[in-house]
């Protein structure tokens, strides 16, 4: 279904380098990027979005999966948006209920681009199968499930799973298992089979990437 997705900017495409011009050094715009990628709050915006079913996240969602508060969230949404790497999605289809979200949060290709350079596209079949695991409130749930306007189609070929390798399955198994035996959650979010004689101790909850 084609909706009015919104527009991605590409620099490839012949606009400017969101992290620097042609007077920055290749390895300074690589640090520039690391640094911003790897800012918590923004680390964990890419994260959740990654590992969403449909790798377009509403801001509600976004609020329940990221320990931070809503203007904080939106926040580092604009940043995220400032440099390209996020844009705005808008359904604008009649399927939708009246209630339902016509707003999504997704990467641009540039953002895609970027974040492969990075290597975090490698972690996509695991950050899904957390999100799989976790428990969903009925307003998350009926977020998860509307109807979203048509990703770019080199951003949806991109966020493809392919076939599960051993080594991914393993890590898979290791994460899900690391979250049951300690308590750890993703972004706060319980598991969805949450166990109510678990013992975490104080600030067992950490990163997801602290479980790989």
């Amino acid at each position: 279904m084609s909706n009015g997705a919104g527009s991605p900017r590409n620099p490839v495409g012949g606009e400017a380098d969101p992290f620097g011009g042609d007077d920055v050094l290749p390895i300074e715009k690589q640090r520039r990027a690391h640094q911003f990628l790897t800012q918590e709050t923004r680390y964990h915006i890419i994260q959740a979005v990654l590992g969403h079913p449909k790798y377009l996240a509403t801001l509600d969602e976004l609020e329940y999966l990221v320990p931070k508060n809503r203007s904080t969230i939106r926040e580092h949404l604009d940043r995220l948006a400032e440099k390209q790497v996020v844009t705005k999605y808008k359904y604008r289809g009649d399927e939708a209920g009246q209630n339902d979200p016509r707003e999504f949060w997704g990467f641009t290709s540039y953002g895609i681009t970027l974040l492969d350079e990075y290597s975090y596209l490698r972690y996509v079949p695991v950050l899904r199968a957390l999100q799989e695991n976790l428990y969903l409130t009925k307003k998350i749930e009926r977020h998860q499930d509307a109807l979203r306007p048509d990703l770019p189609e080199d951003v949806s070929e991109a966020l493809k799973i392919p076939d599960i390798d051993d080594e991914t399955e393993a890590m898979i198994d290791d994460v899900l298992t690391a979250r049951k035996r300690g308590g750890s959650r993703l972004f706060d979010a319980p598991p969805i089979e949450p166990d109510e004689d678990a013992e975490t101790e104080d600030g067992a909850d950490r990163p997801l990437d602290e479980l790989f």
